[in-house]
């Protein structure tokens, strides 16, 4: 039994991925986690202090994210089961490219699957790219699906 990782969110580029995968590279005894990276509207502590001070309004914002999150959590739960597809869906904090690493060194994946977003070489310089983070620290091959454009 193979364990891989399959790194999603809710954008077209990892649904391309997890297609990918599915239609082309998924055996029956693989047993797959797809690992969502969750992202909340406030991240920096120090906006918690600068951006408001009304408790209301922050708590507001948190219970929105987490609504969000379970969504997106769901819809995957959903994916997985459509597709017949033996796993799990996991919750991962932190930055993307660390959490997916770990993750996978944890449960020792044999295989990452990922999403591309396709930043240009600038950008990509600038923000850095999560995916080619992963590509060049993974101890485990690593797939990443490019929808052509």
């Amino acid at each position: 039994m193979r364990t891989i990782i399959i790194a999603m969110d809710s954008s077209e580029n990892s649904l391309f991925a997890f297609r990918q995968y599915a239609e082309k590279f998924h055996q029956d005894d693989d047993y797959v986690i797809a690992a969502h990276c969750v992202h909340y509207t406030i991240t920096n502590p120090e906006e918690l202090i600068t951006s408001t001070k009304d408790e209301e309004k922050i708590r507001k914002v948190f219970e929105e994210d987490e609504k969000r999150i379970l969504s997106v959590l769901n819809d995957i739960e959903a994916l997985l089961a459509e597709n017949k597809i033996s796993g799990d869906v996991v919750r991962l904090g932190g930055q993307p490219e660390t959490s997916i690493l770990a993750k996978a060194e944890e449960v020792q994946a044999a295989m990452i699957v990922m999403g591309s977003r396709g930043l240009g070489t600038i950008r990509r310089t600038i923000l850095g790219s999560v995916s080619e983070y992963v590509l060049h620290h993974s101890h485990v091959p690593v797939m990443i699906c490019k929808i052509k454009s």
